[in-house]
């Protein structure tokens, strides 16, 4: 027998790709302070592989989890053992939310925004079981945007990346020559771009030091609030594609993040 002239079918249903199933929606009508949405779905030759997301891990506060319960895939077969990430972030909680809650009227749309948010990152995670993500990323940030970058450290770690946030990772001694020594170690350098940001002179060198050592830069903010910075040393920036995260899902950019170093690969193989 040729394996290789064998063609395998993946459970799938024709108008529900993934075979989504919601197995309890509780608390999004905003009527409580706790609220949790669990489903299932399909992924190539395993069913049922169960997903949660929920506030109840930070007691009904703005922050709440994504948690893979059971996934064979990811040897996950019940609550002790299940992986997940924290969303930290205030803003992103509620744009997520509000966009969870747009879909409440309809199990359709429901679907389709997890096919089109949640499913892709725990198809990576799975992917990645099979290689680790080789990439190292630095964090580049103001201090009042570190809920956010936490939120960012928290997905990435999620799918296997090493990440460097200054709270966790700056070791004892000089500033500036820790933060020097851990540009020059990363591979892709995230900028969350603002007025702030380019009012510090730590992150302006930061910035400027991942340029000249050819860094990956990934810069994020809006455009129109940073144009004015982006002369001189910045210029730069104007020919790199700086992604507004208030117009998309949280998921959606990290997705993009994973797919722009997933070319980026390929692309010098």
């Amino acid at each position: 027998m040729d394996f290789s002239t064998v063609e395998i079918t993946p459970v799938t249903s024709s108008l529900n790709k993934y075979n989504i199933k919601i197995k309890e929606n509780y608390g999004l009508n905003r009527r409580t302070g706790f609220w949790s949405l669990i489903f299932t779905f399909d992924y190539k030759l395993e069913k049922d592989i169960e997903v949660r997301l929920t506030n109840f891990k930070h007691s009904a506060s703005d922050a709440w989890t994504l948690e893979v319960v059971k996934c064979n895939y990811l040897d996950i077969s019940g609550k002790e053992k299940m992986d997940s990430f924290d969303m930290e972030d205030k803003l992103v909680n509620k744009q997520e939310l509000y966009q969870l809650n747009e879909c409440q009227g309809s199990q359709e749309e429901l679907r389709k925004y997890l096919e089109r948010n949640i499913l892709p990152l725990v198809m990576k995670k799975i992917k990645y079981t099979r290689f680790l993500p080789q990439f190292r990323f630095f964090l580049s940030h103001k201090s009042k945007d570190k809920p956010l970058m936490r939120t960012f450290r928290n997905g990435l770690k999620f799918l296997g990346y090493q990440t460097w946030l200054d709270e966790e990772d700056m070791p004892l001694g000089r500033l500036d020559g820790a933060l020097k020594v851990a540009v020059e170690k990363c591979d892709c350098f995230v900028a969350w771009l603002n007025q702030e940001y380019f009012e510090s002179d730590y992150c302006k060198a930061e910035l400027l030091h991942a340029q000249r050592n050819e860094k990956i830069i990934l810069p994020f903010g809006v455009h129109h609030e940073i144009r004015e910075h982006l002369t001189g040393d910045f210029e730069f920036l104007v020919h790199l594609n700086i992604y507004d995260t208030t117009t998309s899902s949280f998921f959606e950019v990290l997705r993009r993040i994973d797919d722009t170093l997933f070319n980026f690969e390929s692309l010098n193989k």
